[in-house]
This record gives C-alpha cells, sequence and structure tokens, in this order.
C-alpha cells in the first residue's frame, strides 16, 4: 500500500508543461504535476502556503491509496482524501473559496458520515483544483468524483456535492457563481431513482441547454472504475445527452384546460386605469416602460417596486443609471412620502433607520445589483437566471436597456438591442419571471420633443422594432401638449398583447414634496 504523510499546500504553473494549475506543491517539499506526471523532488514553498496546519477542530490524516476502490495515492493527494491516524476511516477535506480546509466529511467503513468544522454552505468536494472550463462533471460523492478524475488522468474538471443527491439543488444554489465559469455541467449521479430524480432537478435549475445528463453502465462512477468500465465512464461524458424539458404535448391532453377562463391577475400596478386596461401583471410576460428624457421612468419603476414589495413578491431592482443607495432611499421616500432625493435631511438618521426596517426584514428582502462591476448583456442575463433560481425572485426591474449595449465597441445600436432583447425574452420564457424593461424614445422630427408634448409612440422606441416586437407590454409617459410644463403625466398603452386593447390609460401627477407618482383619480 503506497503511503504519504505530506500535506498538499497549493497549485502552481508547471515548468515543465506549461500548465497553468496542475502542479501540486505538498508542505515536505516535493511537488507532482498532474498534467505530465512530472515528480520535483526539491520544491521551495516560499509562496503563501496555504492551509499549512489544520485548525485544531479538525483531523489530520495520512495519503494512502484505497485498494478497495481502485484510487491511487495520487488521486488522493490531488482532492485531499486522507486515511485517519490510528483509526479505520477516511477523510474528505472541504475547502472555502479561497483554498482554505474549513470542513471535513469523516467515513467510517460501516459507510456512516460525520461532519467536522464549519459545514455551512460548503463548496463542491475538489472544487479548488478547477476555475473554468470547457466541461465540468459532477457526482454525487467524493469516491465517484475521484473515480472520475483518476479514469481520464486528471484532466477535466471533476467535483461531487457536499450533501449527496439530498442537498443537490441546494449545493448548485451555493455554488452558482462558480457553475457560470464552465460551459458545459455533465451530471453524472448514481443510477438509482434518487440519483436521476435529482439530476433531472439540477438539469431543470441550470440554465437551460447548460446541463447534460450522463448514463453509466453500472450504479455510479466507482463500480465502474473497480470493475474496469473505464472506457464507458469516458464515453459517458462525451455522449451525455443535453437536458431539455419535455415541451410537446398532444391536443387532447389539453382539453380540460381550454374551458378554464383566464383570470385578472391578482398582481396589479399602483394605478387604476392601467389595470383595467392590461388586467394586471403577468408572470411570463415582458413590459416595457418609455418616455423621453426625464419624464418619470425611474420614479414610476420605483413606485411599481414598493407596490410589489408591499404585496409580497419577490423582487429584484437592476438600476443601471443609478446607486444602489439611491434606489433604497427613493424607496424608503416613496413609503414614508418624502422627496429625500431633494431634500436629504427631510428624515432623520433614526427614521431613515426605522423605515428602512419597516421594508426590509429579513424575511421580505428586495435584491439589488452592484452593476460598477459589468453591465454587458451576458453578465445581466446571467444575474436575473441567478435572482430567479437561486433567490426565487419572481420580479425583476430593469432601468434600462440602452446601458446595456453602451460599453460594447461597435456602431450598430440596432443590431446589439435586438440581440439584447432576443436574449432577455428568452430568459423570460425560460424562468417564467415577470421582466419590468425600460427605454428610451428616438427624438421625433421637429422642433419638438416628447418633453413638449409629442405623444409616445411604439414605432418610436430607441433603436430596434425588437423592443415593441418582443415586449408584451409597452406602457408610455407622456406630457399634455397644452401644458407640458405640469406635473401630470398621461399613460398610454401603445401595446397590449393580452387583451389587444390599446390608448389612454389615466393620469398620474408628480409631487414634488413627496417625489410620489400617485394616480390623479386618488388624488382629486
Amino acid at each position: 500500500m503506497a503511503e504519504q504523510t505530506s500535506t498538499f499546500l497549493y497549485h502552481e504553473p508547471c515548468e515543465n508543461c506549461g500548465s497553468s494549475d496542475a502542479k501540486a506543491v505538498y508542505d515536505n517539499g516535493t511537488a507532482f504535476c498532474f498534467s505530465c506526471d512530472h515528480n520535483f523532488p526539491n520544491v521551495e514553498t516560499t509562496k503563501k502556503q496555504i492551509q499549512k496546519t489544520l485548525p485544531s477542530t479538525l483531523k489530520s490524516g495520512k495519503y494512502l491509496s484505497v485498494p478497495s476502490r481502485n484510487l491511487s495515492v495520487e488521486t488522493c493527494q490531488k482532492f485531499g482524501y486522507t486515511t485517519m491516524s490510528g483509526e479505520q476511516g477516511w477523510i474528505a477535506n472541504y475547502r472555502n473559496t479561497d483554498g482554505l480546509i474549513v470542513a471535513q466529511k469523516l467515513r467510517t467503513p460501516d459507510k456512516s458520515f460525520t461532519v467536522k468544522g464549519d459545514g455551512k454552505n460548503l463548496t463542491f468536494f475538489g472544487q479548488h483544483l478547477w476555475n473554468k472550463g470547457n466541461k465540468l462533471v459532477i457526482t454525487e460523492g467524493e469516491i465517484d468524483a475521484m473515480s472520475v478524475s483518476q479514469i481520464q488522468n486528471h484532466k477535466w474538471a471533476v467535483v461531487s456535492l457536499p450533501q449527496g443527491a439530498a442537498g443537490a439543488k441546494r449545493s448548485i444554489k451555493n455554488n452558482w457563481d462558480y457553475l457560470q465559469n464552465f460551459q458545459e455541467i455533465i451530471l453524472m449521479f448514481d443510477m438509482d431513482k434518487a440519483g436521476q430524480t435529482a439530476a433531472k432537478e439540477v438539469a431543470e435549475l441550470l440554465p437551460l441547454g447548460k446541463a447534460k445528463i450522463a448514463r453509466l453502465p453500472l450504479k455510479d462512477a466507482n463500480e465502474c472504475l473497480c470493475n474496469g468500465k473505464t472506457k464507458e465512464v469516458i464515453d459517458a461524458i462525451w455522449q451525455a445527452r443535453e437536458y431539455r424539458p419535455d415541451g410537446i404535448v398532444s391536443a387532447t391532453d389539453l382539453r380540460s384546460e381550454i374551458t378554464k377562463v383566464d383570470e385578472v391577475s391578482s398582481i396589479t400596478y399602483p394605478y387604476e386605469m392601467i389595470n383595467s386596461v392590461t388586467r394586471g401583471l403577468r408572470r411570463g410576460e415582458l413590459v416595457t416602460i418609455t418616455s423621453g428624457s426625464g419624464m418619470g421612468k425611474t420614479t414610476f419603476c420605483s413606485e411599481l417596486a414598493l407596490h410589489l414589495h408591499k404585496s409580497g413578491e419577490r423582487l429584484g431592482m437592476i438600476m443601471l443609471e443609478e446607486s444602489n443607495k439611491k434606489t433604497l432611499r427613493n424607496l424608503i421616500g416613496i413609503h414614508t412620502n418624502t422627496n429625500l432625493t431633494v431634500n436629504q435631511d427631510a428624515l432623520s438618521k433614526e427614521q431613515v433607520e426605522e423605515a428602512f426596517d419597516e421594508l426590509f426584514m429579513e424575511e421580505n428582502q428586495i435584491y439589488l445589483y452592484d452593476h460598477f462591476g459589468s453591465t454587458d448583456i451576458d453578465t445581466i442575463c446571467n444575474r436575473i437566471m441567478y435572482l430567479n433560481r437561486v433567490l426565487d425572485v419572481n420580479w425583476v426591474i430593469l432601468d434600462h436597456i440602452s446601458i446595456m449595449i453602451s460599453g460594447l465597441v461597435t456602431n450598430d445600436e440596432r443590431k446589439l438591442i435586438d440581440m439584447a432583447m432576443t436574449k432577455l425574452r428568452t430568459l423570460v420564457q425560460e424562468t417564467g419571471i415577470g421582466l419590468i424593461l425600460v427605454s428610451h424614445l428616438r427624438r421625433p422630427e421637429g422642433n419638438k420633443g416628447h418633453e413638449d408634448g409629442v405623444a409616445p409612440k411604439l414605432n418610436a422606441l430607441r433603436g430596434s422594432h425588437a423592443i415593441a416586437q418582443l415586449s408584451d407590454i409597452c406602457i408610455g409617459l407622456g406630457v399634455d401638449p397644452e401644458n407640458p410644463n405640469s406635473n401630470v403625466r398621461q399613460l398610454s398603452i401603445l401595446k397590449n398583447r393580452f387583451t389587444g386593447q390599446t390608448g389612454f390609460a389615466g393620469n398620474i401627477v408628480y409631487n414634488a414634496d413627496t417625489g410620489r407618482l400617485l394616480d390623479q383619480q386618488a388624488i382629486f
């Protein structure tokens, strides 16, 4: 039985083959490259040594091969899988995102498990070994992950669920951002009913087209390794089928549905006449809010956001034109009928904190996007997917689409908006969220603009016809052409895919003292 008493410290580039991170350095001054199989007998570990000593609450162990599982000592070293010192059993070391060992799963020969250390929100077992790639294989347990990695000579990324099939969905949510670094996710769960059920649940959670489910000839990957079916494991990776939810039904299957009358949505706008014309807000629809510059689109969205929030709906706000602090202060201002933007001292520190606590208790959150990192289309779509799949958000407000494409180096705004709208429309269909999108209008020809009373029109949406074509509802904010400087905003439904009814949808009035946009009927 091979034995190695050294402790893995960190990965670094290999000067022998050029691999970026396949060289594993150990605390006894040796290193081994899992890419070119080269041994380095004398290595200076002057680089910061990650987790050289374990926390006192965790166990130490020896690196041994596991003959009963056909696992080599090199494989155990790579993954940090040790045999308990002075007792029977094995230790699977779990690391945090910094590579530090924070928890251990202890396995005894009778297959009982205990967890030591911080077992909350564990990363995948082996996650520290791979940062990104084309394929990522996920197995149910540590033994299977090491088996798959050993079979293909540790070339492709393989990790395992920290809590098995029962905790698969939670593990995927906890490590969502890590999974987005891979083009394909291969789910190689156990071939029993529990494993395959978990695989389908995880596949439905991941972005459409990203997940594939592998089929093995035996119960799991390690059983294949022990029975010489290593080629079949490789084949299972490359032949894994892309998971797509069932989507084809016969007309007969829908017989009981056709007699049901579509009810008016219980989710409403904060404005009476819009509800009368549109029959409310519905998930699975894309609603576009548009107007000329400075006519209240963001305030309209803030009123809508607080209305949804107070109705108990889970909401995400991606407000690309303002800071998250400003967004929250606007919501607090609406809640307290105070224009905190104009008069920042209208409320005391204690009053602001009290209003904040009233609105945002732990069980009733609004989620915001810290957008000063990236506003590109794919990143925003990924964040919306995260809001829905991980945080269970059903409504997202995105203000506004032009900023999503402003950083891209091209002069073809129309094409970029087409692409962005197609991705957003697909995202709405895939997730079932309700998306409220803000868009600008093109400046009309002539001397007058929309702020002078030119009514918003569907064909005036800026940049592309895709905004009008792919939206379910389009709502325009305009001013009274007879009195364009008043605080009255005229609402019009420019498109209504649900009922087909368009046209005037009431007046709302802006109050500069309170910062509110309220129904004119409610005021007078």
